[in-house]
C-alpha cells in the first residue's frame, strides 16, 4: 500500500512510545500505541533515523520550539508524533537529548502533546510505502524511514503528506511545510 491525500491512516499496526524518564526511577517497558485511539488531528514527523545529523540538527529542533508548538496548537493539532524506525530506548534517548535544556519544551513530552515513537523493524511504515534507503547496514531489517510529515484529520485520513527524497533536505517534512498546510 503506498498512502495519499485522503487514505486513511492504517491503525491495526502498533507503534511503540517509551514515557519521559522518571527521575531515579528504572525505564518502564514501552506502551504500544495504535493511531485510531489518539486525539485527532495529529502530526507524524518521519525520520529515516534518531541520532543521524540531518535529524538531529535541521529536521526535528525546529518542531521542538514554544513558538511552533503553540502555532500547532492554535492550528488545533492535538498531538505530534516523530517516528524512528529505532528502539523505543534509542529513541526516547534521542528525544531527551534534543529536549535536555528546554524545560518548557519537556513539559510538551511529559503532558503527552509531543511523543517519539518507534516503528522498530519499520513494519508500519512499509504497510505505507514510506520506507526509503533499503539495506542500510545500520538499520534493523536495512530500513529507514523516508523523511516525512503527515497530518490526520479529525476523521483518522490524511490531509497532507510532505515527503523529502533527497539526502539531507528537509522542506516538505519540515515544520514549515507543516504550518503552511495547515493553513
Amino acid at each position: 500500500m503506498t498512502i495519499e491525500i485522503g487514505s486513511t491512516i492504517p491503525s491495526e499496526i502498533p507503534l511503540f512510545h517509551l514515557p519521559p524518564a522518571i527521575e531515579g526511577a528504572c525505564s518502564f517497558a514501552p506502551e504500544k500505541i495504535y493511531l485510531n485511539k489518539i486525539d485527532k488531528p495529529y502530526v507524524i514527523v518521519v525520520v529515516p533515523g534518531a541520532f543521524t545529523p540531518t535529524c538531529s540538527e535541521r529536521h526535528i529542533p525546529a518542531f521542538l520550539t514554544t513558538s511552533s508548538i503553540n502555532l500547532l496548537k492554535e492550528k488545533g493539532i492535538k498531538q505530534v508524533l516523530i517516528l524512528s524506525v529505532d528502539s523505543p530506548f534509542i529513541t526516547r534517548a534521542w528525544g531527551d537529548s534534543l529536549v535536555n535544556d528546554k524545560k518548557e519544551i519537556k513539559d510538551e513530552l511529559s503532558n503527552g502533546y509531543i511523543k517519539f515513537i518507534s516503528d522498530a523493524g519499520a513494519e508500519w511504515l512499509s504497510s505505507l510505502g514510506l520506507v526509503g534507503e533499503p539495506n542500510d547496514v545500520f538499520a534493523k531489517n536495512g530500513l529507514r524511514g523516508l523523511r516525512s510529515a503527515i497530518i490526520v484529520n479529525k476523521e483518522g485520513k490524511i490531509d497532507y503528506l510532505g515527503i523529502d527524497t533527497q539526502k539531507g533536505v528537509v522542506e516538505k517534512s519540515g515544520i514549515e511545510g507543516v504550518l503552511k498546510a495547515l493553513d
